[in-house]
C-alpha cells in the first residue's frame, strides 16, 4: 500500500508542475524521486524554543496542500537549528536562535545539521522539510547548488532573489535555481514553509559575505 504522505506529496508535485511551467522540470524530478523514497527509523524527537512558541499557531493558520502535508508528518518532525559551523558569528547566532528546520525527506547523515539524519524518510535524490522562521529574523544572503522550491504555509516575509526583493505570504511559491543568491526577512510574525531540494540533496548552503 502506498505511503499516504508520499502519495499526497507526489500528487501535489505533479499538480504544481502543471500549474506553473517554470516548475514543470523540477516537479517532474520531485514526483519521480518520491516513488523511490523509503521510510527511516527515527530516534527521539527534538524541539526548539521558536518551535514551541510559534509552530502550533502557524499550523492552524496554514493554507493549501502544503499545510495539509505538514500536518500529516506533525508527529514525526524533529527540529534543529542549522548552520552549526557558523556559530559565534553575531548575525548567524541571531538567526539561529529563532530559526528552526526539520527534515522530512533527508539523508542518513545531514550535511546541513552536521549530525545523523533525523528525517522520517530517506532519499539520495531529493530532500524536503519544513522551516519555521521566527518574527524579526534575517536569514542572510546565501547560495547553494540545489534547485530549491519553497511553499509558504503561513506568515509573510520579504524575500530577496539576486538583487530584487519581493513580499510573499500564504499560498505563495518561491523558486530558486542553482546558484541564485537569496535571503529572507520576517516582520512582526513568523513564517512556516515547506521546501524541496530536487537536485544536490546533500549539498550545504554557503552564506554570502560582502
Amino acid at each position: 500500500m502506498p505511503d499516504p504522505f508520499l502519495a499526497a506529496f507526489g500528487d501535489f508535485a505533479r499538480a504544481e508542475g502543471q500549474r506553473d511551467p517554470t516548475l514543470s522540470g523540477p516537479m517532474l524530478l520531485l514526483a519521480d524521486a518520491l516513488t523511490r523514497v523509503v521510510p527511516a527509523e527515527m530516534g527521539p524527537l527534538a524541539s526548539l524554543p521558536v518551535v514551541d512558541k510559534h509552530l502550533e499557531a502557524s499550523r492552524q493558520t496554514g493554507v493549501g496542500v502544503p499545510a495539509d502535508l505538514a500536518l500529516q508528518v506533525a508527529d514525526r518532525t524533529s527540529w534543529a537549528s542549522p548552520y552549526p559551523d557558523y556559530a559565534g558569528e553575531p548575525d548567524m547566532d541571531a538567526m539561529r536562535s529563532a530559526y528552526a528546520y526539520t527534515p522530512i525527506i533527508g539523508q542518513a547523515e545531514s550535511a546541513i545539521l552536521l549530525t545523523a539524519g533525523s528525517a522520517p524518510y530517506l532519499s539520495d535524490e531529493v530532500s524536503a522539510g519544513l522551516v519555521l522562521q521566527g518574527p524579526g529574523v534575517v536569514y542572510p544572503p546565501h547560495v547553494h547548488k540545489a534547485v530549491e522550491i519553497y511553499w509558504v504555509i503561513s506568515g509573510t516575509a520579504d524575500w530577496q532573489r539576486g538583487d530584487e526583493w519581493s513580499t510573499h505570504g500564504p499560498g505563495a511559491t518561491i523558486f530558486h535555481d542553482t546558484g541564485v543568491r537569496h535571503a529572507t526577512t520576517t516582520g512582526d510574525g513568523p513564517q512556516l514553509l515547506l521546501f524541496a531540494w530536487v537536485t544536490d540533496p546533500g549539498g550545504v548552503p554557503v552564506i554570502v559575505r560582502f
